[in-house]
């Protein structure tokens, strides 16, 4: 039981120049690209990591859950059958194993 943390990837392209043609533009337009080249590179970067706060959190509450279940439902029930299945044996024991108890809890008494 883990949890997938997720990987985002986007096709980079290694070019030495600005797709953009000299008459057309001017260098604010060449600074806008390289800028929002930075912003691309950084909003994947908060992707994955909101991605995996969201899905880490998700995965913390549904391990609550099964602990609340643990303690306030299934260890109680196993506890009771413990105290149930301890009784029916108390109930069947032939004398020696009586005396083996005794024995062993008049030992335990001197310690």
């Amino acid at each position: 039981m883990g949890v997938e943390i997720p990987i985002v990837s986007i096709k980079e392209e290694n070019k030495e120049y600005i797709p953009i043609g000299l008459e057309y533009s001017n260098s604010i337009l060449d600074d806008a690209y390289l800028k929002f080249k930075e912003v691309k590179r950084l909003t994947k970067g908060l992707a994955e990591v909101e991605n995996s706060v969201y899905r880490l959190a998700d995965s913390i509450k549904k391990t609550r859950k099964r602990a609340n279940a643990l303690k306030n439902v299934m260890i109680p029930r196993f506890e009771s059958i413990v105290t149930v299945s301890y009784t029916h044996l108390r109930a069947h024991e032939t004398p020696e194993h009586l005396v083996c108890r005794l024995l062993l809890e008049k030992k335990k008494k001197k310690k």
